[in-house]
This record gives C-alpha cells, structure tokens and sequence, in this order.
C-alpha cells in the first residue's frame, strides 16, 4: 500500500462531489435537495471509512517492510500473520511514543477512528463519535501528513543502519 492508492481515493471523491454538484445546480434535477444532502453525506462517511481502512493497511503493511525477519528466531510466516492482528490504536500510540506522528495529527487520527468505528458498526445513536460529521479534506491531509512521516522516519531509520 502506498501513498498513490489514496491519492486514487482523492480522485474518486473529487469526482463524486462534481457530481453531487451537477445534481445540486439543476442540471439533472432528478433529486430534490434534501435528497441529494442525504446521498452526499453517506456516501463522503463511505469515503471517510475508506481513507481510514487504506491509512490501516499502509501502517500495517509499513509494519511488515520494516521487520527484518532474517533474525527472527520466529517462523517468518507466523510473525507476519500476527500482524494482521495487531490493535490499531496500539500501532497509534507507537507512533506517538516514536515520536513520528505530532499528538495534534494523532489525536484527530483517534477521534476519525472511533467515527470510522461508528459508521461501520451501524451508526448507534447511543453510542456516537467525539466528532459529529468528518470533513473529508481535513480528514485527508491529516492522514496524507501522517503516512508521510512515516515514510520519512522509515527512510531515516534505513540510512542510519547503513
């Protein structure tokens, strides 16, 4: 997984606003406005759970490339396949004790987490998110920031073992 998959994801949404914009300026006029809030909104929270599920596998698949597996006294496979079942919020605050991510960009990341969870697990009206609705831009290039600096730390890392 790398930074262009979500760069496609960008594309995708930048398309779909233009179309929501068609249906808004009349050009279509099959919805009424109401409607087309209605399909805008749960279609950016799809968007916002697909941003959040690549950042997952970009941190885990990070995870593996950066395992040097060659000493491991572990079966290689078996060390892989529990990584599938790490916690993402333990990879968070790895991040955080690492002191790759700033606490600003990981708290956000957090609170996109628990609404990611939210909108996956049903939206329960009783148990809502610490943030409300999720603005996707936002929501974007704090996740674009923070997969850069992971890069920027893992490259760092690779040129001081050399």
């Amino acid at each position: 997984m790398n930074l262009s998959v979500l760069e496609d994801i960008k594309k995708r949404y930048e398309d779909f606003v233009d179309m929501v914009n068609s249906y808004r300026k009349g050009k279509l006029g099959i919805l009424s406005e109401e409607e087309v809030k209605a399909v805008k909104d749960t279609v950016e929270d799809l968007f916002v759970l697909e941003i959040f599920s690549c950042f997952e596998r970009f941190l885990r698949d990070k995870i593996r490339d950066c395992l040097n597996l060659k000493a491991c006294p572990f079966g290689k496979q078996t060390v892989i396949n529990h990584i599938e079942y790490l916690k993402i919020d333990d990879i968070l605050e790895s991040l955080k004790k690492e002191a790759v991510v700033d606490a600003d960009s990981l708290g956000y990341i957090k609170q996109l987490k628990r609404y990611r969870d939210w909108i996956a697990h049903g939206r329960n009206p009783r148990k809502p998110p610490p943030i409300r609705t999720v603005d996707f831009d936002k929501a974007f290039e704090i996740i674009e920031s923070t997969m850069r600096q992971v890069e920027a730390k893992l490259k760092e890392n690779l040129f001081k073992r050399i």
